[in-house]
């Protein structure tokens, strides 16, 4: 179970700090890890927090599981004959809880975790989906107290604004509207519980749906988490693990070349069963419930079988004549062997009356005599040629179904049960056989139903895979001399091998005796397992030989006598893996000097495993505790005294998450596991013949590698080393400086940067900066980092076009908050109040006042501020570095553009607040707002510095002028009354002349217009190619009569 669309919670293994908000937060799976991506490698997930937060996590890379499934009801998952009988739902969604005590009582996941419905003291099955029949059994509720969480995230209740998938425009209000999460609910058939229905405050009557989950997607993101109930965190299962890791690996198939079977007819489980084992086909439902014969058994078990399209047996009556042939690899537990019986063949009669009243309708009908055999064993008197056997038991002869009885072997049973032969396992197979024919359930035979439900037969077959298939494993492939090697049992050990030298080579599953001791330690028994020349290059079927089961046990002094009785040092396991690549990845110090110090042959360091990666790679995984020394010389280079002082906390904060032992990890360390990385990676870096410049599939480096897992340690001691990494490149044009800006690790940036020199504007293939993917992530201290310290350039234009500031203006998601403290004490208190708490825009009038261009396009053809809706805001950015605006509109102050209006005369009018020069003196009489940045005039200036006089402004200002200088006398009313007439008069007059007067010379009348309905006077548009208010081409000057 592995789909996007999951709602997950952190899981055993999770070692990310508080990267979903503390732990109960909920988040959901909105993409699977692939082999060979860059960003999210195969067994990993990347899960989009209900907090807005995204990253990835492991689901079982490198042997580790951060995560467990909440619900997965959003993918579809529903028990649709199932009933809960707490709240009585028809249909239970997601998860399934069965009481192991009870006789069919089942819930619902909210009534078993939210409501702790029925008896705490009962232990529980969970099942997951409807075809997982088997189930997995959890402890009871009362005993899992401790382990009880309250499940926290986008609930009902919750305040919520826009997330990362938002796709419905200002649905919300516009960008920052909030709105009240009113339900949690399914959409339509397709999932359950995956959609929310918010209220948004700016309309609070209408509530939209809103995808959580459903198809992978979330909509939205909350600013107020809501509480949904507690939940048994060890009750859910752990997002990555399978079946194939609960049972052990089959050693003996069921299965030979020439067998006769059948398909399950399930589609539901065949599909599930065939992940990881060939894979699920379309064309694979042709031959469901079909019958054909094993062309093959693969190594790992999966069963490789031929069908014949054209046979009587698969052939319905529109098929054609023509044989098809066709051959696909099933799991073995999706086939039933098809038994052709033959007279004398052992059998076991069907047990269960009525299904065998069932079966032997048209098969020699049912009789009451049969009663006394069932369940007996019978012999085979003759076969009929309509497949009917006659069988005879305790004297007494019935015609069966042949889908009724069970074959033995052609040996017997009994005599095989009482031999007095030392073939114990000879006489635990038949005994075995005897166990599985009388309680195997007869619905399955054939692969159809004889009777009952489609429900009854998938249990069935479920079971019947695990009990037949998986259940009985360890008896039949164990052996007594592995067991006591591996229990440390020296005399029993020796004792066996006095008596039988052969017994060294024996294998319990695919483990010799010499693995597990060596896995354990036993030195001794290593010692006596060698001196009766057991194989030292002897692998298990993942490759491993017993130097690597040494490594994997951490017991040097078993890998020093391995290595001493001639053990291969460079040998490698089926994942490319050599023992030394496991020390490192371990972190086992002593391990690693026990390698590294053995001499003819030496270790080869620079051996890569299947993904490319050399043990140099895998120590940048390395943990280290402690304070970092480097810190010391980033401040004697001029380090921020803020930058560094965040990196300090960052560095704390580390130091307490590494103290903190990992869940189901015990607390107490081995002697020789490596307490601080620093000392293993000294010695790793130390071998004189290590080859630096080796690079994985992937296209990584060491130190590439060392900048994407943010371990400031090796990054600051490969610098030391091989200085010439700094800049080098991948594939894809990423450098070291791109890798830690992309993922956020200030400190390694640091060190790049201060102490490796690395180039600040270096580009990628896509032509980015580290600071274009410094803004994209909302890395906000590193693009201070970048522009304060590092004069990193504001102005490059990615291969979209972009500039920072475009991806900073055209986030959705906010940036971290590390720039509210970083810029506290300079920019932050000059800003606006409604805008020094939103780290976007801090960051955005940071990279404005680095002289970020305001006027360049992007291939959308749009200026960074047509992200910006908010009026205010986009008048603040430009106030902001009117510098800048001035340098981009006139590059060259020292001779002066012509006008853009009339494209004759110098621009000598100064704007003010814009401080823009565009226009002349004649032509910006009626401007009230700048062409250039429409921000309203409220002065224009001349050259010499003198204030313009403009009518439209003028007017309006001797009207308030006016009255206090033609008052003569108090006394003289009549005047006053005068006055006012003539000043109304005069002004209505300049309205009018204003009016027809032309825009440009102030002087004339308007009579010529042009097409785009502006006009000026003949003699002004003379010489006009463009039209001066908006900036057409002329194509027709039309003459106006008064």
């Amino acid at each position: 179970m592995l789909e996007i669309g999951l709602r997950v919670v952190r899981g055993p293994d999770w070692k990310w700090a508080q990267q979903d908000d503390g732990e109960g937060h909920v988040g959901t799976v909105v993409e699977l890890g692939k082999p060979g991506s860059n960003t999210s490698p195969d067994k990993t997930v990347v899960v989009q927090w209900d907090s807005g937060s995204r990253t990835n996590y492991r689901v079982g890379y490198q042997s580790a599981y951060d995560l467990r499934v909440y619900d997965n009801a959003p993918i579809g998952v529903r028990h649709p004959n199932v009933i809960c009988d707490a709240c009585r739902s028809h249909g239970i969604i997601g998860m399934r809880w069965k009481c192991a005590r009870c006789f069919d009582f089942d819930l619902c996941t909210h009534c078993y975790m939210a409501l702790d419905k029925h008896d705490l003291t009962h232990p529980f099955f969970r099942f997951e989906t409807a075809t997982n029949t088997q189930g997995v059994k959890v402890p009871s509720r009362s005993q899992s107290l401790d382990t009880r969480l309250i499940a926290k995230g986008i609930f009902k209740g919750a305040v919520v604004v826009r997330g990362a998938d938002w796709d419905w425009g200002d649905q919300d209000g516009g960008l920052g509207g909030q709105g009240k999460v009113q339900e949690i609910k399914g959409w339509e058939n397709e999932s359950g519980r995956s959609v929310a229905a918010v209220a948004w405050l700016h309309n609070p009557h209408v509530a939209n749906v809103y995808r959580v989950g459903h198809k992978g997607k979330v909509d939205l993101k909350y600013v107020h988490e809501a509480k949904n109930g507690q939940y048994y965190k060890t009750h859910l299962p752990v997002l990555g693990e399978h079946i194939e890791r609960l049972v052990p690996p089959l050693e003996i198939s069921q299965f030979s070349v020439g067998d006769k079977v059948r398909v399950m007819s399930d589609i539901d489980l065949v599909k599930q069963l065939q992940e990881g084992h060939g894979g699920w086909n379309i064309r694979m439902s042709d031959v469901l419930g079909k019958e054909g014969h094993v062309h093959r058994v693969t190594e790992r078990g999966d069963v490789r079988v031929q069908f014949h399209i054209g046979d009587d047996n698969n052939q319905d009556q529109s098929s054609t004549s023509v044989t098809q042939q066709n051959r696909w690899t099933f799991h073995p537990g999706a086939l039933s062997k098809i038994h052709s019986f033959t007279t004398g063949d052992q059998v076991i009669i069907c047990a269960d009356e009525q299904r065998l009243r069932q079966a032997q309708k048209g098969h020699g009908e049912w009789s009451h005599e049969m009663i006394s055999v069932l369940g007996k064993q019978g012999r085979v008197l003759q076969v009929y040629g309509d497949g009917d056997i006659r069988v005879s038991v305790n004297g007494q002869s019935f015609t069966f179904n042949p889908q009724c009885c069970v074959p033995l072997t052609t040996t017997s049973s009994s005599s095989l049960l009482n031999s007095t032969s030392h073939n114990t396992l000879q006489a635990y197979q038949a005994q075995q056989q005897m166990e599985y024919a009388s309680s195997v359930d007869w619905s399955l035979q054939g692969g159809s139903s004889i009777g009952g439900g489609t429900t009854n037969s998938s249990s069935c077959k479920q079971m019947l895979i695990y009990n037949t298939l998986l259940g009985h494993n360890d008896a039949l492939s164990s052996s007594a001399i592995v067991r006591d090697a591996a229990q440390g049992k020296i005399q029993a050990v020796r004792d066996a091998l006095n008596k039988n030298p052969q017994l060294v080579e024996s294998r319990s599953g695919d483990k010799s005796a010499l693995m597990l001791a060596a896995h354990q330690g036993h030195i001794d028994i290593v010692k006596i397992l060698l001196s009766h020349g057991a194989n030292l290059e002897q692998r298990d079927a993942d490759g491993d030989t017993a130097l690597h089961y040494a490594c994997f046990g951490n017991q040097p002094d078993c890998i020093s006598l391995l290595l001493s009785k001639g053990a291969d040092i460079n040998s490698i396991n089926s994942t490319g893996c050599s023992s030394l690549h496991i020390a490192i990845n371990k972190q086992l110090l002593e391990c690693t000097k026990r390698l590294l110090g053995h001499q003819q042959p030496s270790i080869d360091v620079n051996l890569q495993d299947i993904y490319g990666d050399t043990a140099l790679h895998d120590i940048a995984n390395t943990r280290v505790f402690g304070s970092f020394t480097g810190l010391d010389e980033l401040t004697s280079c001029g380090t921020h005294p803020n930058i560094l002082n965040l990196i300090k906390e960052l560095e704390e904060a580390r130091q307490q998450t590494s103290l903190v032992p990992t869940e189901g990890t015990s607390p107490d360390r081995s002697n020789n596991e490596c307490v601080d990385g620093r000392e293993l990676i000294d010695l790793l870096l130390s071998v004189s013949n290590v080859n630096f410049n080796l690079k994985n599939k992937r296209g990584f480096n060491v130190l590439h590698h060392a900048a994407l897992k943010g371990n400031a340690y090796v990054t600051w001691r490969l610098i030391e080393l091989c200085r010439q990494l700094v800049d080098s490149k991948k594939d894809d044009g990423f450098s070291s400086l791109h890798l830690a800006c992309l993922n956020g690790h200030l400190l390694v940036t640091c060190l790049l940067l201060r102490c490796g020199h690395a180039t600040v504007e270096i580009c990628n293939s896509r032509k980015q900066t580290p600071l274009h993917l410094a803004v994209a992530q909302g890395h906000s201290s590193i693009v201070i980092l970048l522009v304060r310290d590092h004069r990193a350039s504001t102005k490059v234009l990615d291969e979209d076009g972009d500039t920072p500031l475009h991806l900073i203006l055209s986030k959705s998601q906010q940036s971290d908050e590390s720039c509210l403290t970083l810029l506290a004490s300079d920019l932050i208190p000059q800003m606006p109040v409604d805008y020094r708490q939103t780290p976007n825009i801090v960051l955005a009038a940071f990279l404005i006042k680095c002289d970020a261009p305001l006027l360049v396009k992007n291939r959308q053809n749009k200026l960074p501020l047509d992200y910006v809706s908010d009026q205010k805001l986009k008048e603040y950015f430009i106030l902001l570095n009117r510098s800048t605006i001035i340098k981009q509109v006139m590059p060259n102050t020292s001779a002066l553009s012509p006008c853009i209006i009339c494209d004759e005369c110098p621009a000598d009018i100064l704007f003010e607040p814009c401080k823009h020069k565009i226009s002349c003196k004649d032509c910006c009489i009626k401007m009230k707002r700048c062409i250039l940045c429409q921000l309203n005039i409220d002065a224009k200036y001349t050259h010499d510095g003198q204030l313009l006089s403009s009518p439209s402004i003028n007017a309006t200002r001797h009207m308030h002028r006016l009255p206090s200088t033609t008052t003569t006398s108090n006394n003289n009313s009549d005047g006053e009354i005068i006055s006012k007439v003539v000043r109304d008069l005069e002004t209505k007059v300049q309205e009018l002349e204003d009016g027809q007067s032309c825009s440009i010379c102030m002087e004339r009348s308007r009579n010529v217009a042009f097409l785009c309905g502006h006009t000026a006077c003949s003699n002004c548009a003379h010489p006009l190619k463009t039209c001066h208010i908006c900036r057409k081409a002329i194509t027709k000057k039309i003459n106006l009569y008064s």
